[in-house]
């Protein structure tokens, strides 16, 4: 058993550039980008969902920011309409990880074991934490009978940051991008330093071309940067979280054209200040759009790209009712959580599995 302690983080994203770097899939000349919406400059969102007022604000500016109350009920999710991004000239987000204990155990697998079938997952700290036997990836596995790879890494997001380079001579990002292009052999894994994503990586005896489905689950850290969903000038820029999710998918087709991709939308998160619940993924909005609006980018990506899909945001059964039962911290997934989440994935991937074979 192996425990990595995990110190605490503090990301502060404070871009206001007039003109910014548009990347696409392995492209890398750039494209201006115009602004057309902001933050509020007084709030910052933590990885745990909570949200916290920086400076007191007035009684006319709290009337005009002031968040939805949670609704009864769970509004039917429509697919988001592609947005297009701008320069992302906002205030800063002060986006913190919070100091937690990753357990390891060799449950968390980095060999092959000879299974038939070969499961590779990508993601953020939905599936990376608990790598103790207890978390999506392996409990998928184990009702699937097959090898797993688990090269999520929390605190990542879909898109590359704006300060990040997009060239792969000069490649910084651990987004999915990353992860992508780590696979494909096309950047070093040098980045990847410290995470149990780059001992997977760099293991000879892993061929990921052989993969049979690669699983790929992000967007909450998209939603808390503020990450335009997509792109009107370019579906594939790689700094918006739909123009991400499409060339990952274009990348792994290419590397693996026999593998299935399974697309996840984002859960259904709640976001506190202090003991108080401001807003849910229904609510709260990010600048460019609420945590459903993203889902809803997920999903329209899948059906576009013609990927399998999981609704995890509607499906899972987590919602304004359950969440007590489903998240540890408004985020994050309990065992339980977890569990729902693995079954689900699993009954995609056997039902596909039945579909092939007949």
């Amino acid at each position: 058993m192996r425990r990595v302690k995990k110190g605490t983080v503090k990301l502060t994203i404070a871009i206001a550039l007039a003109a910014s770097l548009l990347a696409g899939c392995g492209q890398k000349s750039g494209k201006d980008l115009q602004d057309d919406k902001v933050l509020s400059d007084n709030i910052i969102i933590t990885e745990t969902g909570e949200v916290i007022e920086k400076e007191p604000v007035t009684e006319t500016e709290s009337a005009e920011k002031d968040i939805q109350p949670t609704p009864t009920t769970q509004p039917e999710q429509e697919e988001a309409t592609p947005q297009p991004a701008s320069a992302h000239q906002t205030p800063a987000i002060d986006l913190t990880e919070p100091e937690q204990e990753q357990i390891i155990t060799e449950e968390d697998q980095i060999e092959p074991a000879g299974n038939e079938l070969q499961l590779v997952f990508l993601g953020d700290s939905i599936f990376d934490n608990s790598r103790d036997g207890s978390g999506v990836p392996y409990l998928t596995s184990v009702q699937c009978e097959a090898d797993v790879y688990n090269l999520a890494i929390g605190g990542t997001s879909a898109s590359i940051e704006y300060d990040e380079q997009g060239s792969y001579d000069k490649w910084t990002s651990r987004s999915l991008l990353g992860i992508v292009h780590a696979i494909r052999k096309e950047i070093p894994t040098d980045i990847f330093a410290g995470t149990r994503a780059k001992e997977i990586l760099d293991n000879p005896n892993i061929d990921f071309s052989k993969t049979d489905y690669f699983i790929i689950e992000y967007g909450l850290n998209d939603f808390f940067r503020a990450v335009p969903l997509t792109n009107s000038d370019s579906d594939v820029d790689i700094r918006t979280y739909g123009g991400a999710l499409r060339c990952a998918v274009s990348d792994l087709r290419d590397w693996a054209p026999d593998a299935t991709i399974i697309l996840c939308g984002p859960t259904y998160a709640q976001f506190f200040n202090g003991t108080w619940m401001v807003g849910d993924g229904n609510t709260l909005n990010s600048g460019y759009g609420t945590l459903a609006d993203y889902a809803g980018t997920c999903n329209y990506v899948a059906r576009e790209q013609q990927t399998l899909y999981f609704n995890a945001y509607q499906d899972l059964g987590v919602n304004n009712y359950t969440a007590e039962e489903y998240l540890e911290d408004g985020v994050h997934l309990t065992a339980f959580g977890r569990q729902e989440y693995a079954n689900a994935l699993a009954k995609i991937i056997l039902n596909y599995e039945e579909t092939k074979n007949n």
